[in-house]
């Protein structure tokens, strides 16, 4: 990707003060102005970690030891998997304004900050309520305001669907999917929920033990169905049964690679003449 990046990583490595072997091993990775990444990989594969080297937050809040180089350009937020750890406030209204207040703005530049985040994150009214009191989906919608409320260049996000029903999951990829849209953000998520990730991201990671085995745009990423599937990876439904049909002969491999999503799959479907069931239309 042209242009300077926001944030890189240059073989960096990083090992627990308590663990056996490196969580990271000679990893680099640049986040450019715009874009957003996906990070997915098996449990205990250095996630977490990537992203708190992303933040910042390692070496400096960990005690381990720390070789190569992070630059940064401009503010970041981060959100973490489970809100209520980051929750300080009585209030929505207080937990946002706590680190401005921290900061020094002014008081009237913090309540515009307040209302104008919670617009963004589809929760007007509720800076009155207590943030303990909110559905998951609503919590995690109030972790990522708090992150918002400093204008940050990039927003990095640590599973922030993993707790949540089905419903608040989908509330929280709809917000990333408006802050895409909406905002001049990067945007890093790691997650397992591939499916959003798959309609979500322009390009995937796949990390496992402590080191990025893939890096690529997200339609080949999910085009490597052998390597995802060799790390226990969920492959969205749309890219195996696209992987059926082509077994089948049914469908011909397409040149821009697998679906993304089952409408996309559906319109392939359509156009070679496949009905339901599979069955070719004459």
């Amino acid at each position: 990707m042209n242009g300077k990046p926001l944030l890189r990583l240059d073989d960096v490595s990083w090992q627990y003060e308590s663990g056996r072997r490196p969580a990271l091993s000679n990893l680099t990775l640049s986040l450019y102005p715009g874009e957003v990444v996906g990070i997915v990989g098996p449990s205990a594969a250095g996630k977490t970690t990537l992203l708190l080297a992303l933040s910042g937050l390692i070496p400096s809040n960990y005690t381990g030891h720390f070789s190569g180089k992070r630059e940064v350009e401009g503010e970041l937020g981060i959100v973490f998997q489970d809100p209520e750890t980051q929750f300080i406030g009585l209030t929505v209204e207080e937990e946002i304004a706590f680190s401005l207040e921290n900061s020094g703005r002014p008081d009237e530049e913090i309540a515009q900050r307040i209302d104008e985040v919670l617009r963004l994150v589809g929760l007007e009214g509720f800076a009155p309520r207590s943030p303990f009191e909110l559905s998951g989906g609503e919590k995690q919608r109030v972790a990522i305001a708090s992150a918002l409320a400093h204008r940050p260049q990039i927003l990095l996000l640590d599973e922030p669907t993993s707790e949540l029903d089905p419903k608040g999951a989908k509330d929280v990829f709809h917000l990333l999917q408006r802050l895409k849209q909406e905002q001049e953000i990067a945007i890093v998520v790691s997650s397992h929920a591939t499916e959003e990730l798959a309609q979500f991201c322009d390009r995937v990671l796949l990390i496992a033990d402590g080191r990025i085995e893939l890096d690529l745009p997200t339609r080949p990423f999910f085009g490597e169905i052998e390597e995802l599937e060799r790390h226990g990876i969920l492959i969205p439904d749309a890219v195996l049964l696209y992987q059926e049909l082509c077994r089948a002969h049914l469908l011909q491999k397409r040149e821009e690679g697998v679906p993304l999503h089952v409408e996309e799959l559906a319109a392939w479907c359509r156009e070679e003449g496949i009905g339901p069931g599979g069955r070719k239309q004459t």
